[in-house]
């Protein structure tokens, strides 16, 4: 696995992970838990920072894998939370403008059988455990795909100022197969037709992994063969 050290938003939604060689990956499809390698759904603050949180997305922390995520839930609940009940707990947790709050507690005190005004940090271990398990539960942690894509660093014009070639991966490549690579889910670009029917590339606003393509522009003119 990967050692990842940065991630960012992506398009639909995404999380992209660069690891320490610099390599990027889209993780995609499943939920915002798995994605974010945020099982509690953890928002980003001192907790995360001290977990190891190397971005945000979507407005929760990411994190560099399950551990990391896992740790930051225990510490929130050990923390944060340590002298609330869990329906004081629920109200700021999962509220009712987010979550079905009501059904949160019920499952919650189902499950560690704590169902009075018990503080968190008066649970026994064999509770404070069926705890944490059951709000990974709740916020459900599904797999989706995870990817290799790249980034594309430079941008060369033809004569009429329209975007010829592309430079990804260590290679300059033309229009059309960067259209490939995007319909394939490799490069963080979204393809579009004008209403001439032209097919074209952009940078969806969604994305904070690519860099805007007219920003990136190196050369104006196509090299000569």
């Amino acid at each position: 696995m990967s050692n990842f050290i940065k991630a960012v938003p992506g398009m639909n939604r995404s999380v992209i992970y660069t690891d320490n060689d610099g390599r990027n990956f889209r993780f995609s499809g499943g939920t915002l838990t798995w994605r974010n390698h945020n099982p509690g759904n953890a928002h980003p603050g001192h907790i995360s920072k001290k977990n190891n949180q190397i971005g945000v997305a979507y407005e929760l922390a990411v994190f560099p894998d399950y551990e990391s995520g896992h740790n930051a839930l225990l510490d929130v609940l050990k923390i944060t939370y340590a002298d609330s009940s869990i329906d004081e707990m629920m109200q700021s947790y999962a509220p009712p403008h987010e979550n079905n709050t009501k059904k949160y507690i019920k499952f919650l005190q189902n499950v560690t059988g704590v169902k009075d005004n018990k503080k968190i940090k008066d649970f026994t271990p064999n509770e404070f455990e069926k705890l944490w398990k059951g709000i990974e539960k709740m916020e459900g942690a599904k797999e989706g795909t995870i990817t290799e894509i790249f980034q594309i660093t430079k941008v060369c014009t033809n004569a009429k100022g329209i975007i010829s070639s592309l430079f990804v991966n260590e290679n300059w490549i033309s229009k059309e197969q960067c259209i490939q690579l995007a319909k394939q889910g490799l490069v963080d670009l979204e393809v579009c037709t004008s209403h001439l029917g032209n097919t074209f590339l952009r940078t969806p606003s969604s994305t904070s992994f690519q860099e805007k393509l007219d920003s990136i522009i190196e050369k104006k003119y196509e090299e000569k063969a």
